[in-house]
């Protein structure tokens, strides 16, 4: 055999190496995203559905004004709550300081987070210092995660609340993020430029309504953890700051899909979550490509003679489910 053609025979058999590794390597993250996304599906949190009429078609999900509807088997909800607590500090579980639902339609390719004012009134469970059911109570929601002995009963009881007070919609999975997982995520993705809505003379002594801030780690907490006169303008800072952080990184995923999972691994001891690495991945697959849609709740913000709330429209409630959650009888 001439050098030449032992020379090509070694091409051949590289090129085979290389190619079955890309191979294998492709069919192990199919493999990690199909069983993330069977994990999700049939990780539910909830069971209920939104409370029927006696006057509906039996075959239906909701009969509402006259329609049938059924759920939507394509939608994945994961609830993403930020807890002003850091992991470190088990003197007191802390509270749901921010409170997302981020609903997955697989779909459709799309994906609708849903804000959730921390002080939305809601039934939430009250649990006592043994852990035992005491009662449930018309209270502000992020007071469900209050209720606790450990992070992973404070997340699923919020997730009940969230549950109840989206009409019993399934929660397949939750992520809980502590404080001091905020600066690792943010630089793990990078800096956006934002605008100042309301004076915060505290956290941003420098800084005017209308001024430009660009976030990054070092400022992240305090940006979105600053609260003026009310939750309202907080509410709407942290979606501006999401909104141009999901469209970063979704940007930064697209040429590396390993990334969201990096992330997981280095916040793991500040996190608690149901979410597996596969599930991450799965998520990953869906989002890059997925449309990114930001809704809020609209109802009243009023005071308990103690705190601030705020109730939500029932009606336009109830009509944002059916409408987000929901498909219309043909």
């Amino acid at each position: 055999m001439t050098v030449e053609k032992i020379k090509h025979k070694k091409l051949i058999i590289t090129l085979s190496i290389i190619l079955i590794f890309l191979l294998t390597v492709a069919v192990t993250i199919f493999a990690i995203i199909k069983i993330g996304e069977y994990r999700l599906k049939n990780d539910l949190l909830a069971d209920e559905k939104i409370e029927l009429s006696d006057d509906y078609d039996y075959s239906a999900d909701v009969y509402h004004n006259g329609k049938a509807y059924y759920y939507n088997e394509d939608i994945v909800n994961v609830l993403i709550l930020g807890v002003d607590r850091f992991a470190t500090l088990k003197e007191s579980q802390g509270q749901a300081d921010s409170i997302y639902l981020a609903s997955i339609n697989t779909k459709e390719k799309q994906v609708n987070i849903f804000a959730i004012s921390r002080n939305t009134l809601a039934d939430v469970d009250v649990y006592g210092a043994d852990g035992n059911y005491y009662a449930t109570e018309n209270q502000q929601i992020c007071l469900s995660y209050a209720y606790g002995k450990d992070d992973e009963q404070s997340s699923l009881n919020c997730a009940k609340s969230v549950s109840r007070l989206l009409y019993g919609i399934p929660i397949n999975a939750y992520y809980t993020i502590h404080l001091d997982a905020v600066a690792d995520i943010v630089n793990a993705v990078g800096s956006v430029e934002v605008i100042l809505n309301e004076d915060l003379p505290l956290a941003f002594p420098n800084k005017s309504k209308g001024d430009k801030i660009i976030i990054n780690g070092s400022n992240a907490l305090k940006y979105l953890m600053a609260r003026g006169e009310s939750n309202a303008p907080r509410l709407e800072r942290q979606k501006e700051f999401i909104n141009k952080f999901i469209a970063l990184a979704k940007s930064k995923t697209a040429k590396d899909l390993s990334l969201p999972l990096s992330i997981y691994k280095k916040i793991s001891k500040r996190a608690t979550t149901n979410i597996d690495a596969s599930s991450v991945s799965y998520m990953a697959s869906q989002l890059v490509n997925a449309k990114i849609n930001m809704l809020t709740i609209d109802g009243v913000s009023g005071f308990d003679g103690k705190y601030e709330t705020f109730e939500a429209d029932k009606e336009k409630l109830y009509n944002l489910v059916l409408e987000k959650f929901y498909i219309a009888k043909k």
